[in-house]
């Protein structure tokens, strides 16, 4: 009874201090697709009563059906859409950006920049092997402990603050420069949809909820939904940005084409008494490209292992 007066006590005081509110349909959440690691939710250092009172507020703000004001949302000039439900709602495509676009990420004056965190990068954007099968990271993942705080890296309006199977507890920022940033594996969020918050500011604490395998950030940076490489923008060695300004072109997304080409790969689980060369001749395609596809030097395979044949 307790926790369910401080949270109402909360739930006012936090409407009360926002901008105007409206109503929304409930959208199906979409899930990360570079996280693939387990399908176990670990929830690291957040006590019962944090849990329910996080359950409590997130279902009040569904239930009653209120969401942000759009007239208030950040580069409206880019995103026709607001939305709080959805991780991913955006259905862009390259053939959106037919010209170059030069985006002013800070200007010295009323916008700046801050590091997420100060931990190393335990994993980079790009093509990486998990379970024998190839996976494109869409993000950086910067090493932190739980507890740590991590920071909004630009001035912007919270557009997500939820719990997803794969990036755990999750954090969307829109910025006012046009881009959007996701910081996930959240133990505790610090933030709510529509808030606004400034470069500096804690969002939430590090953890290791979702599919994470140890306590780290995952962190995204996006244009129109479309995610490219974070060192293209930020030097994480040195803490800053390496401009000023970034040119969005269709350069800037030159992975797409591996991306395609790993979505399009195509696996055999193998069978009791199957051998490589029977698997080559069920495919089309020849013993040495499956070595080749696999990094395998000998034709030795076990049942119920799972290798590529395209």
């Amino acid at each position: 009874m307790k926790l369910k007066l401080i949270f109402l006590f909360l739930c006012f005081g936090l409407l009360a201090g926002q901008p105007l509110w409206a109503q929304v349909e409930d959208d199906e959440y979409s899930e990360d697709e570079t996280e693939l690691i387990s399908d176990s939710l670990v929830v690291d250092s957040v006590s019962t009563e944090d849990i329910q009172l996080d359950n409590y507020l997130e279902d009040f703000l569904y239930e009653a059906g209120y969401y942000f004001d759009t007239t208030l949302a950040p580069a409206t000039e880019v995103y026709q859409r607001w939305d709080m439900h959805t991780i991913h709602p955006y259905q862009s495509h390259l053939d959106s950006i037919c010209d170059s676009t030069v985006l002013q990420l800070v200007d010295g004056e009323d916008c700046f920049f801050h590091p997420p965190t100060v931990g190393r990068i335990t994993s980079g954007f790009g093509v990486r092997r998990w379970r024998r099968r190839l996976k494109f990271h869409y993000g950086t993942d910067l090493k932190l402990q739980i507890g740590d705080p991590v920071y909004a890296v630009f001035d912007g309006v919270i557009r997500i603050a939820q719990y997803s199977r794969s990036y755990g507890y999750v954090v969307v920022v829109r910025h006012y420069n046009g881009l959007e940033t996701i910081y996930a594996h959240f133990s505790k969020l610090l933030v709510v949809p529509g808030m606004a918050i400034r470069a500096g500011e804690p969002i939430g604490l590090g953890g290791n909820t979702g599919r994470s395998t140890g306590p780290h950030l995952h962190f995204e940076v996006r244009y129109k939904g479309i995610a490219f490489n974070p060192d293209k923008v930020f030097d994480f060695d040195n803490n800053k940005l390496r401009s000023d300004s970034l040119v969005i072109d269709k350069n800037l997304f030159d992975h797409i084409k591996e991306v395609k080409k790993i979505n399009s790969a195509k696996y055999h689980k193998v069978r009791s008494g199957e051998t490589l060369g029977h698997i080559a001749r069920r495919y089309g395609t020849s013993v040495r490209s499956i070595q080749r596809l696999n990094g395998m030097r000998g034709t030795m395979i076990r049942a119920g292992q799972s290798i590529r044949v395209r």
